[in-house]
């Protein structure tokens, strides 16, 4: 197996001083440094010769033209001659390796080279063939960065990675697309990550060398590592990759649990079969588009006509579906009634989507007596039909019929999502007896349960529903229980 990935931060501050200040708050979790000498202001540029000294641990050199994704715009060969003063001449010396670029034809005395080639149009069709001609020189280490714009190019980059296996190299994928190659770049055969400070708007990938060590374990990734992920689109938000890895920390599982945004559900799981992945959870839009992959499947699948989990026991062998979200969403519910019984409860379910069947579906075969609101009345219409229920739309006979039918409110839809969210139901006015379940997640608490609330309601947070969720696909990814202590820190920190 390929050494380690050396985890390598990026320094692209304008001056030395606060390239230092950098590396100190992150020297703990990093092996090496690149200096982006470009990015250092006029006055700095030839000062950078004296970081390496100062860095305390291996720093490479780069000087990266602005087509490359660097800010030098000024003369090729006064570009070059910075670059040979500060590693070969007078004033040089001390740089752990010198990235130059594949046209870049420039001789320099002992310091090692990184080749590289840069292509942010996407993965090209000759990558491979590409990144073996690169190294040019003996001792020259080849490396691409490539952009991953979407799940066919993760494909073609895992392509690369499988059949370069043997060769030294770094190879790098950027953008969301990409982020589990950097995440993973021990296992596929990388010889360097790289990470960003946090907070760092323009950093490739998005993780930062805290993030890369704590949530996702990076140093106890091997080639036997299972992995696990979350499959939508968006996705990179997801609080699952927290929750299932953290409570894998706490168990001491071996295993890593990514996000994989997707626009391509066959070509991601001809990218999970490639990276042996061993079980996905699935969120909008795929709970669908997935069930043609399955081999097997849960009854509840047909049932609820989602499945929200995949789970595949050995590699090379097919995916069982199941879906937890009926399961998750009942959970909590029952807590907060206390012992008070569904059955004949009246319900209603605000939003006619692909959370609110698996919650009609749940609601239905505890006897509740469910009302579903949308604002597309055909859509309300069509999620009653399937379960029996009734239906209106979201308008002042909607909020009429609410009225009466809002022993339990289950706000299903976006609407109170992020910043500014909205209120689904501005013109309803709780009572106080209602209990009012919102399966948005962030904000914690959106509008509608922060009125909830003031009006005296029972509340329930989405947070509750997607920790639930998650519980019964963490047992079928590692046949364990959530270690109960991680679950309730959870609850209290996200």
């Amino acid at each position: 197996m390929p050494a380690p990935a050396k985890v390598c931060l990026c320094l692209t501050s304008d001056s030395i001083a606060g390239n230092l200040a950098v590396l100190e708050r992150y020297r703990a979790e990093v092996d090496i440094a690149e200096l982006s000498a470009d990015r250092l202001s006029p006055g700095e540029l030839m000062a950078a010769a004296r970081l390496p000294a100062l860095a305390g641990l291996p720093v490479i050199l780069t000087v990266r033209r602005e087509r490359d994704g660097g800010r030098w715009t000024r003369d090729e060969r006064e570009r070059a001659s910075v670059i040979w003063r500060l590693t070969g001449g007078p004033a040089g010396g001390g740089f752990a390796f010198v990235e130059l670029e594949e046209d870049l034809a420039l001789q320099l005395a002992g310091v090692p080279v990184i080749r590289s080639l840069r292509d942010v149009h996407g993965v090209p069709e000759d990558l491979e063939h590409h990144l073996r001609g690169l190294a040019r020189g003996t001792g020259e280490l080849p490396k691409a960065v490539v952009a991953v714009r979407g799940t066919a190019d993760l494909v073609r980059l895992l392509g690369v990675f499988g059949r370069t296996r043997s060769l030294s190299k770094v190879l790098v994928g950027t953008g969301d697309a990409g982020f589990a190659t950097q995440v993973l770049a021990s296992r596929l055969g990388s010889a360097v990550c790289y990470v960003s400070p946090a907070g760092t708007a323009s950093a490739p990938v998005p993780a930062d060398p805290g993030t890369l060590r704590g949530m996702y374990r990076f140093p106890a990734i091997d080639a036997d590592t299972p992995v696990f992920g979350v499959i939508g689109d968006p996705v990179m938000h997801s609080l699952s990759p927290v929750i299932h890895n953290r409570g894998m920390a706490a168990l001491g599982i071996p295993g890593v649990y990514l996000p994989f945004p997707v626009d391509d559900v066959p070509a991601f799981m001809a990218a999970a079969d490639l990276l042996g992945i061993r079980g996905l959870s699935v969120t909008v839009p795929h709970k669908e588009a997935v069930i043609t992959f399955l081999a097997t499947r849960d009854p509840i699948v047909d049932r609820i006509g989602a499945c929200n989990t995949l789970v595949r026991p050995e590699a090379g062998t097919g995916w069982h579906g199941t879906n937890t979200d009926a399961e998750g969403f009942l959970a909590p519910l029952r807590r907060a009634l206390a012992g008070r019984h569904l059955a004949g409860m009246k319900a209603a379910v605000i939003g006619a989507g692909g959370a609110s069947r698996a919650v009609v579906a749940a609601l239905s075969d505890e006897d509740a007596d469910v009302l579903v609101l949308n604002r597309t009345p055909d859509r309300a219409r069509e999620l009653a039909a399937r379960f029996g229920t009734r239906w209106a739309g979201l308008d002042g006979r909607g909020i009429a019929a609410l009225g009466g039918h809002a022993d339990l409110v289950v706000q299903t839809s976006s609407a109170g999502m992020g910043e500014g969210g909205g209120d689904p139901v501005p013109g309803y006015r709780f009572s106080g007896r209602e209990v009012v379940y919102d399966l948005v997640y962030a904000p914690r608490e959106t509008p509608l349960l922060a009125r909830a609330r003031s009006a005296g309601c029972t509340v329930i947070p989405g947070i509750r529903m997607l920790l639930s969720q998650a519980l019964g696909q963490f047992r079928l990814f590692t046949g364990r229980d959530f270690p109960a202590a991680t679950l309730e820190e959870l609850d209290r920190d996200l």
